[in-house]
């Protein structure tokens, strides 16, 4: 009888008793494709590298190829260009995981952090781990006004009213009165204020100013803490009366009004980040500072009560003087009288909290005195007041601050704001809120899709905290002022200038940590718990006079998971401060002179402290996948933050597929879980939701992750799946075994398997693990040109390959050690350190070697003699060597007869029910084997054997 046998591709199941003739057991460099077994050729070499080195990544941009090459021992990173072979010397960063690039900008992940690395000017600009933490001192400068309008001569004004008695001079105001005073005053005070601030880019009311780095993108970043600046802390302007006259009873005051009109200026403190800004030049492109609208002093609806206020005597400006008053209206010449009073202008360089009593006794007295009453402005309660700081979450942008002049000397430098810009302050850009963006992370696993970084297995460090020169006002000491032998101190009283540093303490997931900034960079700049005093000499009589309330000073942690702020003065605990999560903004915060009892009396802190470990990222974040802004890995906005089910994100992926007709060009990115794998829906924005989960198949080893044309490949369990929209399908079943068939157990085998050249104490190209072992340390390779999938493992000596135009299995010699991303083409990286192309083989010969399953031929318990076997296909005569082999249990195996050629005549022997047909070939790129033609004969057929 005879039969012809096709070959197939090399399968484990069914059992052997229930296979198909012509299923491979061995098919090493063979692949059945166009109807027959095609040899799988050798890969091009394309460089030889160093011993040691690796190329881990191609760096791909429309203008030039990177192979970036890593040395695992020294940890030096190169860059070999793919045109001139131009070797560049990049960095060194040791436990390199892998790397990324999106854009010109080239990602390098360690186990402890990642890092950026920025090609420009012919090299790579190492830019660090993080974007700079740039800190900006903000000051006041006070310019004092006296009452003056265009068509006013003179600062003084003269009001009327309703007949007050003496005695009664100092009661409250009738309501008539009320209504009276307040139309004539309030008006004039509106209209001087905003002469002297709106109109001329100033500010006399308390403000907050922000300020955030602008990326090249336009994105906002590492939002500072909202700074509390103070021009006034009470109510403010201020209204002197200096006399009331009348017949009989007062009917008419002569007042005038005080304001101090302040402008900002900045500094940016010299920390260790601020030295690498000129480095990030080409990523950011300036620092912009927002503000707030004024927080006023006095209720514009309310209405003056009285003529007497002692405690606007205490309304404070925070900041330092501004000598050169010349655009005052005034009788007196401000700049010579307070300049003639000091013998030197030093006290131009202290910011301290200047009394509004003393401001004036300084620049408008010939005595040094003051008036000594003031109207009762309409005030808010402290309660109204602490609401309206709490509340302030919108700022306006006030301006951009140039890089380069920000850090152009270590001098403050003004803010000029053009006369009438505030007029319109409203319609300016709103400040994004912040969203963790000065945490540091960490990730296990990146993929770009859509030019966008997309990480998970994300590892989060807890940002320090904010220095105490960026987060209050700038105030840099105190100044005595003593003419003529009297004393005005002029003071920052609660702190001086000690060196202190700030604790903060989150609660997150379960777990309580604390951060602490950089002690050397605290010190002079803090203004804090403004309760100075007012102390003057006169002969031997003192007087002290108290701040009932002031608006004291801000905190803020950019965490709303903040609950406790503690102050240190050189180690020692001073202040500690309960902070509330911020409504509006994302933070925790604290308004201290409303919310905190000044004395050092608290009894015990939390047990925590900082970490001060290298690499430390104690907050995990098992379950989020963080993409960054479109062609911008610098930045990841809370839009881009998307949580996946509630397990361990272990891959992502994407596949250029939709989800299902209805969703035709929404391209799905893929999340592996420990819970399974969830499709994530892309928005028009880039953004993307978690749809649903597809599968609970659980990948179980993230790195044989595969992206192909339209689906991706993950190993499981269960095997090999393929995933292509919201199907999935397991494309390993037929080599799916846990006891990989032992060719060498064929008797005489070893004499074929070493005519293939290899070295049997090495090179072993035939399955020795359980295919569930071998999976959990997979990596997988697409040949786009030839359609073929490369499933490897490092370190093991044989691969499995699958035909994506037959969908069936072979398998090869492997001595890759990594893949590179490479689309369309195959590159890998073999041991021996060279760079290999699969996608461009080459063209000579190569060795194979095949072993079929067990043949039935027709009849499986039937005993059989074999007579001649013809092995067919297009290949040159004496390329194909051939052995028969002959069992009757399928388990013990006896060589039968060999040739040196593709035939087997001319012999006759013991019958058996199953043979096996193995062949060792060489074949050119245009050879292939189709099958068998085997003659045989039945035996003893009467009766089941």
């Amino acid at each position: 009888m005879n039969q012809e046998i096709k070959y197939s591709g090399f399968s484990a199941v069914p059992s052997d008793y229930e296979c198909s003739d012509g299923s491979l057991a061995v098919s090493i460099n063979l692949l059945p494709e166009d109807g027959a077994l095609k040899p799988i050729l050798a890969p091009s070499e394309v460089m030889q590298l160093q011993d040691g080195e690796v190329v881990k990544f191609i760096h791909k941009t429309s203008s030039f190829t990177h192979y970036i090459v890593y040395s695992e021992k020294s940890g030096k990173i190169a860059s070999i260009d793919k045109d001139t072979t131009e070797r560049i010397e990049v960095g060194s960063l040791y436990s390199v995981s892998h790397f990324n690039a999106v854009g010109n900008t080239l990602l390098v992940f360690t186990s402890g952090s990642f890092y950026y690395y920025l090609w420009k000017s012919g090299k790579y600009v190492k830019l660090g781990d993080h974007i700079p933490d740039v800190e900006v001192s903000f000051g006041l400068v006070g310019h004092p006004r006296l009452f003056s309008l265009s068509d006013d001569s003179k600062s003084t004004f003269t009001i009327y009213f309703d007949g007050i008695s003496e005695g009664a001079l100092y009661n409250e105001f009738t309501e008539n009165n009320k209504t009276r005073i307040t139309e004539q005053i309030m008006a004039k005070v509106n209209k001087f204020v905003a002469q002297e601030t709106v109109n001329k880019g100033r500010f006399c009311f308390p403000f907050f100013v922000r300020y955030a780095l602008r990326l090249y993108d336009g994105s906002l970043v590492y939002h500072s803490a909202p700074i509390l600046m103070n021009p006034s802390t009470k109510a403010a302007p201020i209204v002197w009366w200096n006399r009331a006259k009348g017949k009989n009873s007062y009917t008419e005051a002569v007042c005038d009004i005080m304001l101090m009109a302040a402008s900002l200026d900045y500094k940016v403190v010299r920390n260790d980040d601020s030295y690498d800004l000129n480095d990030w030049s080409d990523i950011i492109k300036s620092i912009d500072v927002f503000i707030s609208k004024p927080i006023y002093t006095y209720d514009q609806e309310g209405k003056i009560s009285s003529m007497s206020d002692v405690d606007n005597y205490n309304t404070k400006f925070i900041g330092r003087l501004y000598a050169d008053n010349k655009d005052t209206v005034t009788s007196t010449k401000a700049e010579d009288k307070i300049l003639g009073q000091f013998s030197s202008k030093e006290f131009l360089d202290y910011y301290c909290e200047w009394e509004y009593s003393k401001i004036y006794a300084m620049y408008y007295s010939s005595d040094r005195s003051y008036p000594s009453t003031a109207f009762h402005m309409p005030e808010f309660t402290e309660g109204k007041v602490s609401e309206s700081i709490k509340n302030t979450s919108t700022f306006y942008k006030l301006c951009s601050l140039e890089i380069a002049d920000a850090i152009a000397d270590n001098k403050r430098k003004d803010i000029i704001v053009d006369d009438e810009y505030l007029q319109s302050l409203v319609t300016r850009e709103v400040m994004t809120d912040d969203y963790l963006t000065h945490d540091q992370l960490h990730a296990d696993y990146s993929f770009v899709y859509n030019s966008r970084l997309n990480l998970s297995g994300l590892k989060r460090k807890p940002f320090t905290g904010y220095l105490a020169q960026s987060m209050f006002a700038y105030c840099n000491g105190r100044y005595n002022w003593q003419p003529n032998g009297s004393t005005l101190n002029i003071s920052m009283a609660a702190f001086s200038t000690d060196d202190y540093s700030i604790m903060v303490y989150i609660k997150e997931n379960g777990q309580e940590y604390a951060v602490a900034s950089d002690e050397r960079f605290y010190g002079m700049g803090m203004q804090l718990f403004c309760s100075s005093e007012m102390v003057s000499t006169s002969g031997s009589t003192q007087t002290t006079k108290k701040s009932k309330h002031s608006w004291g000073c801000y905190v803020f942690y950019p965490n709303p998971n903040a609950y406790k702020m503690v102050i240190y003065n050189f180690s020692a605990a001073c202040y500690a401060i309960d902070l509330k999560q911020h409504e509006f903004l994302n933070g925790a915060f604290a308004v201290l002179d409303y919310e905190l009892v000044r004395e050092k009396n608290f009894t015990s802190l939390p047990s925590v402290y900082p970490s001060h470990e290298d690499n430390n990222f104690p907050i995990e974040i098992a379950n989020k996948i963080y993409t960054s802004e479109v062609n911008n890995p610098f930045y990841f906005p809370v839009l881009g933050i998307n949580t996946v089910g509630t397990g361990e994100i272990k891959g992502i992926c994407s596949a250029a597929k939709a989800l299902s007709e209805g969703q035709f060009g929404q391209f799905p990115l893929y999340a592996f879980t420990s819970e399974g794998v969830w499709a994530l829906e892309v928005s028009s924005t880039g953004t993307y939701s978690a749809k649903q989960p597809i599968t609970r198949d659980v990948c179980i080893n993230p790195d044989g992750i595969t992206q192909l044309d339209s689906a991706v490949l993950f190993p499981t369990d269960r095997g090999i799946m393929l995933i292509s929209g919201s199907q999935t399908q397991c494309i390993s079943e037929a080599i799916n075994s846990e006891y990989p068939f032992d060719a060498l157990r064929l008797p005489g085998f070893d004499k074929l398997h070493t005519m293939l050249g290899h070295e049997p104490a090495t090179d072993k190209c035939l399955p020795t693990l359980s295919f569930t072992k071998f999976l959990k340390q997979c990596r997988m390779l697409y040949d786009y040109v030839h359609q073929r999938v490369i499933v490897y493992a490092p370190d093991i000596t044989y691969a499995y390959v699958f035909s994506l135009k037959t969908n069936q299995w072979g398998m090869m010699f492997s001595n890759i050690a990594s893949h590179l991303n490479s689309y369309p083409d195959a590159l890998a990286m073999d041991t021996k350190n060279a760079v290999l192309n699969f996608s461009v083989p080459v063209t000579d010969t190569v060795k194979c070697l095949y072993v079929t399953r067990p043949l039935k031929l027709e009849a499986a318990n039937i005993l059989k003699t074999v007579a001649s076997v013809i092995q067919r296909g297009l290949f040159r005569k004496g390329n194909v060597s051939t052995a028969l082999y002959g069992s009757r249990d399928l388990q013990n195996w006896h060589l039968v007869w060999s040739s040196k050629d593709h035939y087997l005549q001319g012999f006759r022997g013991s019958p058996y029910k199953y043979f096996r047909i193995a062949g060792v070939a060489t074949l050119s790129p245009d050879e292939n084997i189709y099958g068998a033609s085997v003659e045989f004969t039945p035996r003893q057929t009467n009766k089941p054997r």
